[in-house]
């Protein structure tokens, strides 16, 4: 590789752990690429880019008649940053977040005081922004089990609602009094209160999910609430409610729309609901819509539109999940939104290939020629790209091509990604929201052809494979999508055959431990593996765990972030702040913790030569693995 242009000789002490040895080295490097090295770590780039725009609404500006975009954007372990857009000139302001720790802002509505208000994550705050003072203000926290305000809207009561997650609660802020109320739940079981929607008969509906849709009424002037979808419709999904451009409330469940009115949920055919009351239209009736740097401007009545650049370049954003392509380039994806990116060496910096969703890549393969994708929420749930070829949507011929396939779900997480006996790929996946049961998929790339094995193990997700011999061995977790409920107790262990595709082995390798996010075969034969704080070894011949042993670190490892080092030692990550890298010695199966981190490892994870490529938040590190070498 190059880097800065220069030729880098770094010479370390062989045989010696890191601790012991001297401080690398670098010749001919400029002083701030020296600076980098700290113990053996290197920071390589940092990320910038835009992040999800999570909820936006049109409101009023600060000076009389005038008005506003405004729009809230996310950067996970970072900060929330909302924006104000003049649709006239796409001038951006910028307001700063005042609660240290949130991130993100989920959902917004202008009030009928002329201000904007919001709901928050992860701590569930209520904030208001100020339109004349240009200042965004913390209203509290109006409950302090939650941690998701995922929708918020204003009463008949004049008072702001909030919907929350994990305990499906709705709260309330009066901005006359200033006093915040947590309501209590919802529901008695699920976890998202995601949909909220008032009526001008004096009530507050509740869209709830995941592992069963429910709606429910909250009567304002008596506290009073219950669920009121029929029980048939209350299965699997989200329930949604919003308020109709009729005045009206609709709900819907699945295909299925519902008219809500009182403590009724009325079904009625799609033709009979009003579309949902638009926030992005401006008093001329002229919409907004926010495309990357991009403001686009429609006008419905004259069929027009027209597009303003907006000076806006974001923040810091997390890179999620990284790998090598088969051109040597090393990749990654950031999170909210997906977007592809490569790194460049010679620069120091990312690269954005293109955006690839609303979610995150989850895991990369190199897979002969090309670079697999495994991922959610994005355009596919797999996605193919071929380096050599320019990045492109072009749906006649698009670079990442995208393979959907029959009962595949967007909202899964796939976390497992190897390359299996026979040419074809082997993908485990966390399932989707409100379910339980995660598949294992076997992908013939040549021909795109998928074939899906859920619920191998009852009610239990794939999250680890490895190959031994001519079978897969994988791991699982008792957990599934978000808002689901476990029905399991210990996560399990298994041998699956290709060929036959039969399940020919399970079992428990560590009692009470709920998941195993970490497999790996290694040259004696042996399968390493770690479920939640504890190493344990399979003899996959004998069909035996034969060693268990607590990990000797803080905290739990990055799921599938376990490698062969050129030493022949088993390296891996750990996301603890107090843990970072270790190692596991296959000769005397002893696990050690190598050096710590500069930051808490968020992510992984790659090795190519003498080193260990590894993502903390928005910035890639990599770690000097020992040994002799040269970087070219």
């Amino acid at each position: 590789m190059v880097v800065s242009g220069l030729l880098l000789t770094i010479l370390s002490c062989a045989g010696k752990t890191p601790a012991a040895q001297k401080t690398p080295m670098v010749l001919g490097a400029s002083t701030a690429l020296m600076n980098q090295y700290f113990n053996n770590f290197q920071l390589l780039a940092t990320y910038r880019g835009i992040g999800a725009n999570f909820a936006l609404t049109v409101g009023p500006g600060a000076t009389a008649g005038s008005e506003r975009l405004y729009a809230s954007y996310i950067y996970i372990g970072n900060t929330f940053e909302m924006a104000a857009i003049d649709p006239a000139t796409g001038e951006v302001r910028l307001y700063p977040n005042p609660i240290k720790g949130e991130y993100g802002a989920h959902c917004m509505v202008a009030g009928p005081d002329g201000n904007v208000y919001l709901g928050t994550l992860p701590n569930a705050h209520l904030v208001k922004l100020d339109t004349k003072a240009g200042k965004l203000i913390d209203l509290g926290r109006p409950s302090a089990t939650e941690e998701y305000i995922w929708d918020v809207a204003f009463g008949s009561d004049g008072k702001l609602y909030g919907a929350t997650y994990p305990n499906a609660k709705l709260v309330r802020y009066d901005p006359t009094s200033r006093v915040l109320d947590d309501l209590g739940r919802m529901d008695p079981v699920e976890n998202y209160a995601h949909y909220l929607a008032s009526s001008d008969a004096g009530f507050m509906y509740v869209g709830i999910g995941m592992a069963k849709m429910n709606i429910a009424a909250y009567e304002i002037t008596t506290g009073k609430y219950r669920e009121i979808l029929p029980p048939q419709f209350q299965v699997s999904g989200n329930a949604m409610v919003y308020r109709g451009t009729d005045g009206n409330v609709y709900g819907i469940s699945g295909e299925q729309y519902f008219r809500l009115d009182h403590w009724i949920a009325m079904p009625i055919a799609v033709k009979d609901a009003a579309p949902p009351m638009p926030k992005n239209k401006l008093y001329d009736g002229r919409l907004l819509e926010l495309r990357g740097h991009t403001l686009v401007i429609k006008d419905p009545i004259h069929e027009q539109s027209i597009e303003r650049d907006i000076d806006y370049e974001g923040n810091e954003l997390p890179v999620f999940r990284i790998g090598f392509g088969p051109d040597g380039f090393l990749y990654g994806s950031s999170i909210l939104p997906a977007r592809l990116l490569r790194l460049d060496m010679t620069q120091l910096q990312f690269q954005e290939l293109g955006e690839l969703g609303g979610g995150e890549v989850y895991s990369f393969l190199e897979h002969e020629d090309k670079l697999l994708m495994a991922a959610y929420s994005s355009l596919a749930p797999l996605m193919v790209y071929d380096p050599v070829k320019p990045f492109q949507k072009d749906p006649t011929a698009p670079n990442p091509m995208l393979i959907n396939f029959k009962d595949s779900d967007e909202n899964w997480r796939p976390l497992a990604f190897i390359n299996g006996p026979g040419g074809k790929v082997f993908v485990g996946s966390i399932a989707g929201y409100g379910k339980l049961g995660g598949p294992l998929c076997m992908w013939n790339v040549q021909t795109s052809t998928i074939d899906l094995y859920p619920n191998l193990i009852r009610d239990q997700s794939v999250t680890t494979l490895a190959v031994w011999r001519n079978l897969i061995t994988g791991g699982t977790t008792i957990f599934g999508g978000g808002g689901s409920h476990p029905t399991q107790k210990d996560a399990e262990i298994f041998l699956w055959n290709p060929e036959t595709r039969k399940l020919e082995f399970e079992a428990i390798p560590v009692p009470g431990a709920s998941s195993i996010y970490n497999l790996l075969t290694a040259p004696n034969g042996l399968v390493y593996g770690i479920a939640d704080r504890t190493m344990f070894i399979f003899d996959p011949a004998a069909r035996i765990v034969t060693h268990n042993q607590a990990l000797p670190f803080p905290g739990k490892t990055i799921y599938n972030a376990m490698a062969l080092g050129p030493d022949g030692r088993i390296w891996g990550l750990a996301e603890h702040p107090k843990a970072g890298i270790f190692t596991i010695d296959t000769t005397t199966n002893k696990v050690t913790l190598i050096a710590h981190a500069p930051r808490a490892i968020t992510g992984g994870f790659a090795i190519r030569g003498n080193y260990l490529y590894f993502v903390c938040g928005a910035s890639l590190y990599r770690y000097i693995l020992p040994g002799k070498y040269i970087i070219q």
